[in-house]
């Protein structure tokens, strides 16, 4: 089981397809900016298990067991999204852009206002990609 499945408080699918209800993933071009990134949230009143930086190895560990308990629901599932570019598309980006060697930023972030204050800080270290996964669907923070 890798780090980032023990950091998720809630499930991190909906309907077989990789959806962490209530957090933010955000990806950086190094694992560096994504560090940074982690320790400006910190430094704001961000606790340890609501932060976590993720090298590219860990992405791409993540997502060979994710897809390694996905059952052929999943597996449907997975093709309608990336037929309707939702949710899958995100997760398949997140996945090229580890095998590139990106950095990842995960925060646990339920409510509007924790969005606004990662979007706040996190901006500033220039992430490639950040969305936000709420009920009611994927927000793209950049």
């Amino acid at each position: 089981m890798t780090a980032l499945t023990t950091f998720f408080k809630t499930s991190e699918t909906s309907l077989g397809v990789f959806y962490p209800t209530g957090y933010i993933i955000a990806t950086f071009p190094t694992f560096t900016a994504s560090e940074k990134a982690a320790q400006a949230l910190r430094g704001s009143g961000f606790s340890e298990d609501e932060v976590m930086a993720l090298p590219a190895t860990e992405i791409l560990k993540f997502f060979e067991e994710f897809r390694s308990r996905a059952g052929l629901w999943s597996g449907v599932m997975t093709m309608l999204s990336r037929a309707f570019g939702t949710e899958q598309v995100f997760a398949d980006n997140d996945v090229e852009h580890a095998r590139a060697g990106a950095g990842f930023l995960a925060v646990y972030a339920p409510l509007e206002t924790d969005k606004s204050r990662v979007q706040a800080l996190v901006t500033p270290f220039e992430p490639v990609a950040m969305h936000w996964y709420e009920s009611g669907g994927v927000e793209s923070l950049v």
